[in-house]
């Protein structure tokens, strides 16, 4: 289902927190596994939903320092 920019959905996906929920897991994982930072893969009009974790732009990734 498409969502028009500033509308709230029908709540299959966007907008519940479930993207945020599968970010911090993924911070999670590579805690454990020692990494020092996450490198994410990130579409030019995502990358402000990932500044507000606390990513910053690193060549075509969004990145944040873990340790």
């Amino acid at each position: 289902n498409m969502i028009k920019i500033g509308q709230k959905g029908n709540n299959i996906g966007q907008h519940t927190g479930f993207g945020e929920k599968l970010l911090k897991r993924a911070e999670e994982i590579s805690i454990d596994q020692d990494k020092e930072e996450l490198l994410i893969i990130s579409g030019i009009g995502a990358r402000n939903y990932y500044r507000k974790f606390g990513y910053e732009r690193k060549g075509p990734y969004m990145a944040k320092k873990l340790i």
